[in-house]
């Protein structure tokens, strides 16, 4: 195999299956990986387990049994399907390593088998119960591969070995079980979260693959390899002079642990899983070599290397995860008080900039309507409601972009909402770049509003086509919980609805990653955007109670945005009441109360009412309102025609919930619609006409 198809191999079999936006390969090639993948699992397997099968077995050749356990790191990430051919090869690498004479064949068969199981159960627990992955980045996955693989998995097995061991005469039951069970739970405890940890560094389907988050600040991907490398020749240079000065196993253990803690603290994750397992090997070595304060070969001391192995490895990884998550959680807790800080200016301004908005848009309409159809004066009150419509459009993203929109809710269905936002982004790709979408096979209901979600899919999209080579992905899928952690927002309770928007650029620098969510930030150099794109998708995400994950590498890049999945039926179908001044009115001069404090609010939406048949009447004082209710609902009774009355929070008195008993008492045939300020000309049509075909 010529050295470039080598180098391509060795990595994909290190780091799994490829991330979206790798090439895909040729068939040749394919078939040559399929067969090259094998041979290689075997040979290394083969070189890994060789220079231990003769020791005797009172040394320590369990504890440096290697082989298993990383075939296990190989397997995990990678889909079952592939595992058949990979697990003969282990079976065959480890059989080669046995003598297979006429005395001691069936056990050297026995064990083949269990080895393969090993590392198959192994690899099957950790894919299904901790990260398909590979992804050790949190208490609660480091837990379950904690308790699954050294202890459950290898328990296990370690039963089965220990049987057949003694029926062979060999030691008995409970020193073999004991021996297996401690010597390859530290092996896969050890060697599979190391290898697990820099596989992941180049995989575009885990989150944070681009860089680590230590000590406030980007550990970048060229740095994580020095810091690994330093720490391991430290540790080594540690255990050496603990052997040449003779000193006692405490203080090496104390030493050791030190440094390991800085490591997990300093460096993450793979730093911290290369150190133990270099700390792990190189002292094994020590030991049976007959050097160091663990050379004695009696049981107690094998005894007391393994203890120490293992509970430096459980602690440091503890200690790298949690301050991995206690550092995501402070740059979190800080982008949230950037947010809300802006949150209070900009909801501030813009509200009071869409009122005013709001009566340049109303007045210009009800100018352009009374004047004649040929009158010069209606192109530029057509330019007026134009240039309105676009700063109401950017006060809207301010908002969205400060989390504080609209927060109306309907219960809509997923796959409706991201077909509309792909065919909007489609014709804003640049040539050579195609959108393609995979819906889900089923009905997937969110509690949302419409327009936002189009807007933040949208966004996504528009944002992956800039940055795609040739292809974009927009994957829409559910799942009963979140399994991986969020750049943006909180992890919906329970069952969730995902989006997935993946592109095949380059993926994205590391210095950028912690500023992608900041209103006015952007990465384009030459004239791109305003910066707030991926503000207004974290924008709505976190005002859906959801959230946004993103993995990124050097084939490309997923944005993932997480929404919780509403379990309560399917979506109803939205109707929408055709806009006034189109086709026929909606009412036929129905009663409609209408309260607002603010004079032209209360006029514009007079006007409106009477253009969709309806018989208003405005009250700035919503006790005179109240009145009016009870006086109209007698009039009506007879008719059985309940009186509407629409509003908006701030026209409200302050005492809302008293407010309202009383409407129910008085009026208890009245329908109250209350609409987000300012009251805008499509929501008030859809709202009468919805309360309007409820009452009738």
């Amino acid at each position: 195999m010529a050295l470039p198809h080598r180098q391509t191999f060795l990595t994909n079999l290190f780091r799994g299956s490829s991330g979206p936006g790798a090439n895909e390969p040729t068939t040749t090639s394919r078939i040559r990986a399929r067969i090259a993948e094998p041979v290689a699992l075997a040979l290394l397997c083969y070189l890994l387990a060789r220079p231990f099968v003769h020791l005797d077995s009172s040394t320590l050749s369990a504890i440096a049994w290697p082989a298993p356990a990383i075939a296990i790191a190989i397997l995990w990430p990678l889909p079952p399907r592939r595992w058949p051919n990979l697990l003969l090869a282990v079976f065959l690498a480890i059989a080669a390593t046995g003598d297979f004479s006429a005395v001691t064949w069936r056990s050297d068969l026995g064990f083949c088998v269990l080895n393969v199981l090993e590392v198959a159960l192994c690899a099957w627990l950790g894919r299904r119960y901790v990260d398909k992955n590979g992804e050790i980045t949190t208490t609660t996955s480091l837990m379950r591969f904690l308790l699954l693989l050294p202890l459950a998995a290898i328990g296990t097995t370690s039963i089965l070995g220990a049987t057949l061991a003694s029926d062979y005469g060999h030691d008995g039951w409970w020193q073999e079980w004991r021996t297996l069970l401690v010597g390859n739970g530290v092996a896969v405890l050890v060697l599979v979260p190391a290898v697990l940890a820099w596989r992941s560094r180049g995989t575009v389907d885990t989150p944070g693959a681009t860089a680590g988050v230590t000590a406030g600040k980007l550990i970048t991907p060229r740095a994580e390899p020095l810091i690994a490398l330093t720490c391991s020749l430290a540790v080594v240079a540690i255990l050496l002079a603990s052997a040449a000065l003779h000193v006692s196993e405490q203080v090496q253990r104390v030493i050791v642990s030190l440094l390991l803690a800085a490591t997990a603290i300093y460096g993450g994750l793979p730093a911290a899983a290369t150190t133990v397992g270099t700390a792990a090997v190189f002292g094994v070595g020590l030991t049976l070599m007959q050097f160091g304060p663990y050379r004695s070969e009696n049981a107690e001391s094998a005894w007391h290397l393994q203890i120490d192995m293992a509970g430096l490895a459980i602690l440091t990884y503890f200690i790298a995860t949690a301050v991995r998550e206690r550092r995501q959680l402070a740059q979190r807790l800080e982008r949230g008080r950037r947010m809300e800080a802006l949150g209070l200016l900009a909801g501030g301004v813009a509200h009071d900039f869409k009122n005013i908005l709001a009566a340049v848009d109303g007045y210009s309409e009800i100018a352009r309507g009374r004047l004649p159809a040929d009158s010069p004066a209606r192109q530029p009150l057509r330019e007026v409601q134009t240039a309105s419509a676009r700063g109401y459009e950017l006060t809207e993203e301010i908002l969205l972009a400060a989390r504080r929109g609209d927060r109306v809710r309907e219960t809509l269905d997923l796959n409706g909402i991201v077909r509309e936002s792909v065919a909007l982004a489609r014709p804003l790709c640049r040539n050579g770049v195609v959108i393609e979408l995979e819906t889900a096979a089923a009905r997937l209901c969110v509690a949302a509003h419409g327009g936002q979600l189009v807007r933040a899919v949208l966004n996504l999209s528009s944002n992956a086509s800039l940055a795609a080579s040739s292809r974009v992905t927009v994957r829409i899928g559910t799942d009963t919980a979140m399994s991986e952690a969020l750049a943006v927002g909180d992890v919906p309770p329970g069952a969730i609805a995902w989006i997935d928007v993946i592109d095949d650029g380059p993926g994205i620098s590391a210095e950028h990653l912690p500023h992608l969510f900041e209103p006015f930030f952007s990465a384009r150099k030459k004239g791109g955007g305003n910066g707030l794109g991926l503000a207004i998708v974290a924008g709505v995400a976190c005002e859906h109670q959801g959230g946004i994950a993103i993995a990124t590498g050097p084939c490309g890049t997923r944005f993932r945005l997480v929404l919780p999945l509403v379990s309560s039926g399917p979506a109803m179908p939205v109707e929408t009441a055709p806009p006034a001044g189109a086709g026929a009115p909606v009412a036929r001069g129905e009663r409609i109360i209408l309260i607002d404090t603010d004079a032209a609010s209360r006029e514009r939406s007079e006007d409106w009412l009477a253009e969709m048949g309806f018989e208003p009447l405005g009250y700035a004082d919503a006790h005179e309102a109240l009145d009016e209710a009870v006086r109209v609902e007698d009039i009506d009774d007879a008719h059985d025609e309940p009186p509407l009355i629409v509003t908006d929070p701030q026209s409200l008195p302050p005492d809302e919930a008293s407010f309202a008993a009383r409407l129910r008492e008085r009026a208890p045939g009245a329908r109250l619609i209350v609409l987000p300020k300012p009251i805008e000309r499509e929501a008030l049509t859809r709202a009468a006409a919805s309360a309007l075909k409820d009452l009738s």
